[in-house]
This record gives structure tokens, sequence and C-alpha cells, in this order.
């Protein structure tokens, strides 16, 4: 009825009803209904109803009802053939072949063989050098640093570091840093950072920040209840509209919508190739909207017959970066010529129409600090066609160069409306028709080359109005009449060039005397 004070060389046969002060040097056959306050140096042959309040030395044969509060210093040689009731304190250094009922307060440094009923509390600080063998029922708290062979029941609170092999049965609840290896079943709440290699079966409610590789198999059975937006913050047809729209008042609307024309030309490939798919409200040069400089110079290249330049001609496949970089290597020509004020532009040899900046077009520069066109300089380039008059958009313009080409027709009249042209030089073309007068407008021109062409007509007595003129160059050409005495007004003339059938005699005198030469 009572313990014995010292502890019994052999063990009894039934268990006592009171623990032994010190432990038996035997065990007993069957249980203590109470446990000893010391463990038994051998284990009993069946558990203790209750636990040791230290471990034993060596384990039981059969797992106890409760755990113990402190673990053993070994594992078990062979692990328990059941998993205890209640969960340990702390883990256990080596896995048990079955499952505990209830999860460790802290995890277990080697996963078990088969899956908790519930998951631990805190996450493993390392991830398990193998995945479990099946799904959790229940998400963890904080994803796991590698996946797991198959995909959760649940999705976890945040995002894999790295995606499963297996989609989820349902979305998580934030996107994935990088894409599942194969679609999930149903689309994610939020869209992915990255497309996926393959398309979803379903679409998702928000689209992705990027676009999928490769399109879904089949078409949503339902529209979105909001359109895609692609670019800008607004859907392909509202840019499109609202571009076109504008470019209306750029160019004729009839010539804009006609199939074939240069500036049709010139909308399509902005609106449908361009990979820079600039937005309607980007004012990056400050004096218009940086799509209309764009289009200006897709303008200026289909009108001057680009594509049999002899460089910078635009790639084959403007959307294909090899064939773009192929067409990159073709161009050299540098708008480099020089400059009295050393304005500080951004130039580059890019061929025309790249995905790159316009700035950076070979004969192109535009200003460094508002990205506005400063230069158009193509000298001996092969240019062909005709002058657009749409360049009279590139309201700070400085430098108008092409020379030594095929151009033909007339000087656009529209060039006289240049706020700030220096130099307007369209030398040894096919030009006709006569020096349109508002280019006499052009205030701050110092130099007008205009010799070896077919113009004809007169020089306008306006000429004397440009304040600033240095430099003139009209020879070789079918010009008549007589040098306009008003040229007595350019005060900073300092060379002329002009050939006529006939000359006014007082106006070679005053010529001959005023500069020197004629």
């Amino acid at each position: 009825l009572m313990p014995s004070s010292q502890p019994s060389s052999q063990p009894f046969g039934q268990p006592s009803r009171q623990p032994s002060s010190q432990p038996s040097s035997q065990p007993s056959t069957t249980p203590s209904l109470m446990p000893s306050s010391q463990p038994s140096t051998k284990p009993s042959s069946a558990p203790s109803t209750l636990p040791s309040a230290e471990p034993s030395g060596m384990p039981s044969s059969q797992p106890s009802s409760a755990p113990s509060s402190i673990p053993t210093t070994l594992p078990s040689t062979q692990p328990s053939s059941a998993p205890s009731l209640i969960p340990s304190s702390q883990p256990s250094t080596q896995p048990s072949s079955a499952p505990s009922t209830l999860p460790s307060s802290e995890p277990s440094t080697m996963p078990s063989s088969q899956p908790s009923a519930t998951p631990s509390l805190l996450p493993t600080t390392q991830p398990s050098s193998q995945p479990s063998m099946k799904p959790s029922v229940t998400p963890s708290s904080s994803p796991s640093a590698a996946p797991s062979a198959e995909p959760s029941i649940l999705p976890s609170g945040e995002p894999s570091v790295q995606p499963t092999f297996v989609p989820s049965v349902l979305p998580s609840s934030q996107p994935s840093s990088a894409p599942s290896f194969v679609p999930s079943l149903l689309p994610s709440s939020k869209p992915s950072l990255h497309p996926s290699g393959e398309p979803s079966s379903w679409p998702s409610s928000e689209p992705t920040v990027i676009p999928s590789i490769a399109p879904t198999d089949i078409p949503s059975t339902f529209p979105s209840m909001l359109p895609t937006f692609e670019n800008c913050d607004m859907s392909k047809e509202q840019r499109r509209f609202e571009i076109t729209e504008a470019l209306r008042t750029v160019s004729d609307p009839v010539v804009l919508l006609t199939p074939g024309t240069p500036q049709n030309k010139a909308l399509e490939w902005l609106l449908e190739e361009d990979k820079a798919v600039l937005c309607p409200d980007d004012f990056s040069c400050p004096s218009y909207p940086a799509f209309v400089q764009r289009y200006v110079m897709a303008v200026f290249y289909f009108s001057t017959d680009g594509g049999t330049w002899n460089e910078c001609n635009a790639a084959s496949d403007v959307c294909d970066p090899l064939e773009v970089a192929k067409a990159n290597a073709n161009c050299t020509v540098l708008a480099n010529g020089i400059d009295v004020f050393r304005i500080n532009v951004i130039q580059g040899t890019d061929s025309w129409l790249s995905p790159s900046s316009e700035c950076l077009w070979g004969g192109l520069a535009c200003r460094n600090d508002t990205l506005c066109m400063d230069r158009i300089e193509l000298e001996d380039d092969g240019l062909g066609g005709t002058l657009p008059f749409e360049v009279q958009n590139l309201t700070e313009l400085r430098y108008l160069i092409v020379e030594e080409g095929t151009t033909s027709g007339t000087i656009p009249s529209e060039y006289g409306t240049f706020r700030t042209l220096h130099i307007l030089d369209l030398n040894f073309n096919t030009l006709t028709g006569t020096i349109p007068v508002e280019i006499y407008d052009l205030q701050l021109l110092f130099q007008l080359d205009l010799n070896d062409n077919f113009l004809t007509g007169t020089i306008a007595t306006e000429i004397g109005t440009i304040q600033f003129l240095q430099f003139i160059q009209v020879e070789v050409n079918r010009l008549s009449g007589t040098i306009p005495e008003e040229m007595g007004n350019n005060s900073f003339l300092r060379k002329y060039y002009i050939t006529f059938p006939t000359i006014n005699k007082y106006a070679h005198r005053w010529c001959n005397s005023f500069f020197g030469y004629f």
C-alpha cells in the first residue's frame, strides 16, 4: 500500500499504488499508477500512465499517453510504433515514423515521413531537405523556402520564394514573385508580377502587370468587367482614338487616314508596331506631346524614301530585337555639325523606327534638357522623295540639313514658321518651284544654302528682313531677276553666292563694294 524507501532488487509482478522514492534496479512488468520522482534505469515493458518528471535513459517500447516535460537527450533507437497523443514541448531530434496527433510548439529538425494533422505553430528555420510526401491540410503562416512536391490544399498567407512544380488547387492571396511552371487551376485574386510559362485555364480577375508569353487556349466565357489596360492606363482602342484625333491637326486628316501615304504608314507604325508605346499625355518635350515628335520623324522617313537610304534604314522587322541590332550596326551618321552656341544635345546612331528614342536615331539630335528635336543632319545619305511639311511642328528645331540626295518637290512654305532655325541647307538635290517668301520670316536664320537645285523665280525683297543672315548660297539654280537692294539691310552678311542670267548694275556695284567680292 505504501512505497518502499529503497528500490527493490527485483521487480514485483504488480505495480505499486504509490511510487518509490528511488527507482527500481529492474523495471516492473507493468507500469506504475503514479510516476517515479526519478526515471528508471531501464524502461518498463509498458508505458507509464503519466510521464516521469525527467526523461528515461532508454525509451519505452510503446509511447506514453502524455509527453515528457523534457525531451530525451538521445533519440530512440527505434521510433515509437504509434505517435504521442499530446505533443512534446520541444521537438525530437529525429522524426517519428508516424505523425503526432497535435503539433510540437517548435519545429522538428528533420521532417516526419508523414505530415502532421495540423501545422506547427512556428515554421522550420530552414526548409526540409526533402519535401513532405503529401501536402499540409492547413497552410503554414509563412511560406516554405523551397516548394513541396505537391501543392497545398489551401494557399499560404504569403507566396513561396520559389514556385511549386504543380499548381495549387486554390490561388494564393498574393501573387508569386516568379511564375509557376504549370498554370493554376483557378486564377489568382491579384495578377502575378511575371507571366507564367503557359497560359492559365481560366482568366484572372485582374490583368497581369506583364502579359503572358503565350495566349490562353480558349477565350473567356464572359468578357472582363473592365477593359484590359495594356499601356498608358487606357485601352488600346482609347489610345488609338486620342492619338489619331491629335494627329489630325498635324497632318491633313484625309491623307492621315488614307492607306499607303507616308502619314498613314507613320500612324500605323506608331500605334501598332512601335515598341516605345508613347502615351497621349507624355510631354517629355514641353513644347508638344512626345508622340507628335516621333510621328513627324516617321513621316519624314517614309516621305524621303526611307528604306532606300545609304545608311540608318529601319530594320526589316522593327519588332525583332535581332533585326533591329543588325540595322543599328549599319548606321554611322551623327548630327554633329558645329554649333557656336554649344548647346548640349543627346544623339546616337540607331536605325530609324527602332524602339529607342528618336533622339538616338542616326542623323538626329535633341536638346539634352528638354528632349525636343534640335537637329536633322542627313548629308549624302541618299534621301529621295519629298520634304514633308509636318516638320514645321518641331518648333524648337535649329538645324535642318538634307544635302546631296535626290529629294524633289518644292520647299514647304510651312518651313518659314520655325522660331529658332539657324541653318536651312538643302543643296545638291532636285528641288523645284520658288523659294517660299515665308522663308524670309526666319529671324534667327544664319545660313540659307539652296544651291544646285532646280529652283525658279526671284529672290524676294523680304530677304532684307532676316536680321542675322550671314551666308546665302543659291547658285546653280534657274533663278531670274535681280539681286534685291534690300539685302543691304542684312548687316551681318559675310558671304553670298548668286548667279543670274542678268544682274542689275546698281546691285552689282553695291554688292561688290560692300562685301568685297561677288
